[in-house]
């Protein structure tokens, strides 16, 4: 079926897709720099995966049927290979030089991992399994976050025209070549049905192939029913069904535009088959602008500005991310308008000097086009960048070490380092929370402190409340593990019977809850009784161990449009949850240890103690910082344990 021969051209140019592109690129683009403004943003993705599943279809069915039966696959992917590559090797440089200077200590390896990730188109496996969770609120997200969807679609490329060049050889009708690649569709769009679980992080579903497939293999779908070629469809009938996608096209479009605004609200129905019904609409639209006839929805589509926008949706995709990430408002204090202004200035500048000398040039004459007066150098570039790239990412966290990646307030927190006196006997300690007691226990040095043993009770990204966390205008979505989690601290605490029970406040207290579909905002009796409540569980679950509460420390972090973050960030609801906190452990008699005070003096949020980094992401204690902050929380441990005042 291939031939090595075989020379592979592209479709003829139509330049209503490139207004899709552009409908769906803007999307994602706010979605990004505002969430709150287009909330379904996220759903412009979904419309790129159906648009390469139709294109990449017609193409290599058109070469089909131009060659007789032939399929050049290598080269497809080469010509894959001069569409995608050169601007995305661009962008990495860029990522990996930036967050040498801009990313926060802790992060520099996470980085490098998704440089190394991105190259190989691996990046959405990377993220389902680290805890990089797309509508999550990560303290530090990465820059590469949006290379997911590259690497789907790669995947694709690189499976697709085989799969396709095995069933071309035993099915010749194209009507049951439709149905077979329906039917793969069907079992990708189940298998996201059976994983996904309302209210739950959809980290899974969203970032997994086998479950995003379907997007990609309707649109490959429809383009073998329309196709041309052996064992194509009447093409009366074609033309009929031309004719209705004509008609249907402008309602189909605007569901499409719409959902931009409703599929926030409506994720899980998008994610247990909604997304199927919106995947068809976004077909009808592609006959339309392909078709030979004109109509409304073409007309719209082709229309110039779209068109243009279209023509640079890959680098307005590239770059737009990494730019947010980089100049968040902690970076830059800016005014919103302004901060955004520049981001979307800087996004499309970069775009367009991508494709018109990088993209365009390479697309046409080949690697060459990068040094046109010396070809052997623009070979030589080429062969030694995936090299120089994967050397970079290893690198680049040595080298982030010797600059400053704190641009927030260089103001220490001085922490006496007075020696450390054990106890008498050991002193068995359980922390509740989620990872960042986790981050203190993970950088707790027993050879400081022999008197004392620490276990965690934690579960990273979990929220010691009950009531799913709303904000934005939405329940934000957690993970089963952690309903398992809060019901576990009785059992386990009843097995262990440590010494101390040190209970952590979590940074997420401070969002709104849902319950019983009511919003219970913060700083209300409703909420203030939630809070109570868990703390009452903690202790009771504590049974007969001595129960401690640590209070919440400040921080700052990029927003990216969260609310959460935001009020993270916003030191009066950090110390109204403290006070709420503080008067729930009056009435019970419990003790505070009180990190606010130590690491917020002046209500202000600090950036190293004693000289070192005090946080590796905004939020999680460092190697260095954790030693640190045991020496001052160690102590206090030991009065808890003698049922002494821990201040």
């Amino acid at each position: 079926m291939t031939s090595p021969a075989a020379t592979h051209t592209s479709l003829p140019y139509r330049p209503a897709i490139d207004g899709l592109r552009a409908f769906a690129v803007i999307s994602v683009i706010i979605y990004h720099l505002m969430p709150r403004w287009l909330p379904g943003g996220w759903f412009g993705v979904d419309v790129f995966f159906v648009i390469s599943g139709f294109l990449i279809t017609s193409l290599l069915l058109s070469e089909y049927r131009r060659t007789r039966g032939h399929i050049d696959l290598l080269g497809f992917w080469r010509a894959r290979a001069r569409r995608l590559l050169p601007a995305l090797f661009i962008v990495l440089a860029a990522v990996l030089l930036c967050a040498t200077f801009l990313t926060v200590s802790g992060r520099t390896r996470n980085v490098a991992g998704d440089v190394l990730a991105t190259l190989a188109y691996v990046a959405n496996w990377r993220f389902v399994l680290g805890d990089e969770a797309y509508f999550g609120q990560v303290a530090a997200p990465s820059p590469l976050r949006h290379a997911w969807s590259l690497a789907v679609e790669e995947q694709f490329y690189i499976v697709y025209p085989m799969l396709l060049i095995g069933l071309l050889a035993v099915i010749r009708r194209r009507v049951n070549l439709a149905a077979v690649l329906m039917a793969l569709g069907a079992a990708s769009a189940l298998l996201m049905v059976v994983l996904h679980t309302p209210g739950l992080d959809p980290s899974r579903v969203y970032y997994g192939t086998d479950t995003r497939a379907h997007q990609l293999l309707v649109g490959a779908a429809v383009a073998a029913l329309i196709s041309g070629g052996p064992g194509a469809v009447d093409r009366a009938r074609v033309r009929v069904a031309d004719l209705w996608c004509r008609r249907l096209a402008l309602p189909a479009l605007l569901v499409i535009v719409s959902a931009f605004w409703w599929a926030g609200r409506a994720q899980s129905a998008l994610f247990e088959g909604g997304a199927v019904v919106l995947s068809v609409l976004i077909t009808v639209v592609l006959v339309a602008a392909t078709s030979p006839a004109t109509s409304v929805v073409q007309r719209v589509l082709s229309w110039e500005p779209l068109r243009r926008i279209g023509m640079v949706s890959y680098g307005l995709y590239l770059w737009h991310w990494p730019i947010i990430v980089f100049l968040n408002d902690q970076v830059l204090p800016w005014p919103t308008a302004a901060r955004v202004a520049l981001q979307v200035a800087l996004t499309a500048l970069l775009s367009w000097l991508s494709y018109r000398f990088i993209e365009r040039p390479v697309r046409r004459d080949g690697i060459r086009a990068l040094i046109p007066r010396v070809p052997r150098v623009s070979a030589a570039v080429c062969w030694a960048t995936v090299p120089l790239l994967v050397v970079g990412a290893i690198a680049m966290p040595a080298a982030a070490r010797t600059v400053s990646t704190q641009l927030t307030s260089s103001s220490d927190v001085a922490v006496p380092q007075v020696p450390y006196r054990p106890g008498g006997q050991m002193t068995s300690v359980t922390f509740i929370g989620n990872s960042v007691p986790e981050s203190l226990i993970t950088n707790f040095r027993s050879a400081n402190h022999p008197d004392l043993e620490i276990d965690g009770l934690t579960n990273v990204g979990c929220d010691p409340l009950d009531a799913p966390r709303y904000a934005d205008g939405a329940v934000l979505p957690e993970q089963q593990r952690c309903a398992d989690w809060r019901r576990s601290w009785a059992p386990t605490l009843a097995e262990r019977k440590p010494d101390v029970v040190l209970y952590f406040v979590a940074q997420t207290m401070v969002t709104d809850r849902l319950v019983d579909g009511r919003v219970v905002t913060f700083g209300s009796d409703a909420w203030t009784r939630l809070v109570d409540d868990n703390l009452d569980k903690a202790k009771a679950a504590a049974g007969d161990s001595h129960f401690a509460v640590l209070n919440l420390s400040c921080h700052s972090m990029p927003t990216f449009g969260s609310e959460e973050i935001e009020r993270v960030n916003d030191t009066q609801h950090v110390r109204d949850l403290n006070t709420t906190v503080a008067d729930w452990a009056a009435r019970n008699d419990v003790p505070v240890i009180d990190q606010y005070s130590l690491l917020c003096p002046d209500d202000r949020v600090r950036s190293t103690i004693n000289g070192v980094p005090l946080y590796a992401d905004a939020i999680h204690f460092t190697a260095d910082s954790g030693p640190i902050f045991w020496k001052w929380l160690a102590p206090r441990l030991q009065r808890v344990a003698t049922g002494e005042d821990p201040s």
